[in-house]
C-alpha cells in the first residue's frame, strides 16, 4: 500500500512540474499577471509558437495589439522584445540573434498557429509599429520597460 501511494504521489509531482514547464500556460499565465487589468483583459492569440528557447504570442489589448518574441533564461520565459509582422520573418529573427535552426522552426511555427485566425484579428496582430526591445542579454531576463503597456 505504501508503494502504490509512494507512486502516485510521484506521478502527481510529475504532471504538476509538467504543467509548469508548458510554454502554453506558463508563458500566457505570466503575459497576464504582467499586463492584465479589470478593466483591460489580454487576449493572446495565437497562445503560443514555441522553438527551442524562443517563442512568438500575439497579443491583443485595448483596441491594440501586436507580437511578443519572449526568450526562456535562467528566470523563466521573459519578453525579448515586441512588434508586428516583422515577427513572421524568418530572416528577420536571424537578425536578432536566433539561429537559424530556431529562426527557421519558429517562424514555420508561427505561420502555421496563425492559419486560421480570422483576418480582423490578424490585421491588429500586424498593427504594431517599429520594434520596441524590452530585454537585452545586461537584463539576462529582467525585461523592463513594460511598465507603462498596460495603462
Amino acid at each position: 500500500m505504501k508503494t502504490i501511494i509512494a507512486l502516485l504521489a510521484c506521478m502527481l509531482l510529475a504532471s504538476m512540474a509538467s504543467a509548469d514547464d508548458d510554454p502554453q500556460q506558463v508563458i500566457p499565465a505570466r503575459l497576464k499577471l504582467m499586463f492584465e487589468t479589470v478593466d483591460k483583459p489580454l487576449e493572446l492569440t495565437p497562445v503560443v509558437a514555441v522553438q527551442a528557447d524562443w517563442a512568438i504570442v500575439g497579443w491583443r489589448q485595448d483596441g491594440r495589439g501586436g507580437r511578443a518574441l519572449l526568450k526562456k533564461t535562467h528566470h523563466g520565459w521573459s519578453i525579448y522584445l515586441c512588434s508586428g509582422d516583422s515577427l513572421k520573418d524568418a530572416g528577420t529573427l536571424q537578425k536578432i540573434g536566433l539561429p537559424a535552426n530556431d529562426a527557421n522552426g519558429l517562424a514555420a511555427k508561427l505561420r502555421d498557429a496563425e492559419a486560421n485566425i480570422d483576418p480582423p484579428t490578424l490585421a491588429l496582430l500586424s498593427s504594431f509599429e517599429g520594434t520596441v526591445m524590452m530585454m537585452n542579454e545586461a537584463s539576462d531576463g529582467a525585461g523592463g520597460g513594460h511598465e507603462g503597456h498596460a495603462q
